[in-house]
């Protein structure tokens, strides 16, 4: 049976998503669950589904389920706020010279995406996680990503920009090595989080791990269309790889 667009009305009580369907005459095939950064909102990724415009893909965007504590504003991902003096660990900086780092515990929404995967997208939608559903993630919402695709559920695929395997994760976490999700992972050719001991560990989990390098300082979102390319091919050669072939992409 064909998946079908979710709706808000699926989504668990608390539940703040945006949802894009996929463009007038494309059949529906994938899901892709957008996650912003450590405090922020959904709001700059529900813009970002409404102009991706991808064949065949419902894009949600999917707010974090815990507020900002201290009235700094948005939400996260992690259980709780970390902050490090190693400036490799950080998403912004406070005025103690110490980091807030994205890099915390994801037990809680582990079982958050857990739940809207397995409850949502696969028994009320019928998408199949390991086959249908991708997860494309920037900063701390990358790292939510890359854990539950280490420690939950394989999925068919993990975009992470500027986040990488948490910390936290211990071997006894890890099933059944390799893990078949493709993964890719986005960060700056300069000053970027995304060092080549994170990229090794991360091809040491995942069957299939590419790296992308912006020509950028720190991991910002891709800024523009030579930026944002790498992603789009990677994500057509999973959407539409016939039409790919036909241009003589591979």
């Amino acid at each position: 049976m064909a998946p079908r667009l979710p709706t808000p009305a699926d989504f668990p009580g608390g539940a703040v998503v945006s949802i894009t369907p996929p463009p007038a005459g494309t059949d529906l095939t994938h899901a892709i669950l957008l996650l912003h950064g450590i405090g922020d909102t959904i709001s700059p990724f529900s813009t970002l589904a409404s102009r991706l415009n991808l064949p065949r893909a419902a894009i949600i965007a999917l707010q974090a389920p815990r507020q900002m504590p201290f009235d700094i504003g948005g939400f996260q991902w992690g259980d709780d706020i970390v902050f490090s003096k190693d400036p490799t660990n950080a998403s912004e900086s406070s005025d103690d010279d110490e980091f807030l780092s994205p890099d915390a515990q994801f037990s809680r929404s582990r079982m958050f995406l857990g739940d809207i995967i397995k409850q949502v997208l696969e028994k009320k939608c019928g998408f199949a996680a390991s086959e249908n559903v991708i997860l494309w993630g920037y900063g701390q919402g990358g790292m939510a990503a890359l854990d539950i695709a280490t420690c939950r559920m394989n999925l068919c695929a993990v975009i992470s920009v500027g986040g990488w395997i948490p910390s936290c994760i211990r071997p006894r976490d890890i099933i059944d090595l390799p893990r078949s999700t493709s993964v890719l992972i986005c960060g700056g050719d300069t000053k970027s989080n995304i060092t080549d001991e994170r990229v090794k560990h991360a091809e040491e989990l995942f069957k299939e791990c590419r790296r992308i390098k912006f020509p950028m300082k720190g991991d910002l979102m891709p800024r523009n269309m030579d930026e944002m390319s790498p992603i789009l091919r990677f994500l057509l050669r999973i959407l539409v790889p016939e039409e790919l072939e036909k241009q003589g992409y591979t």
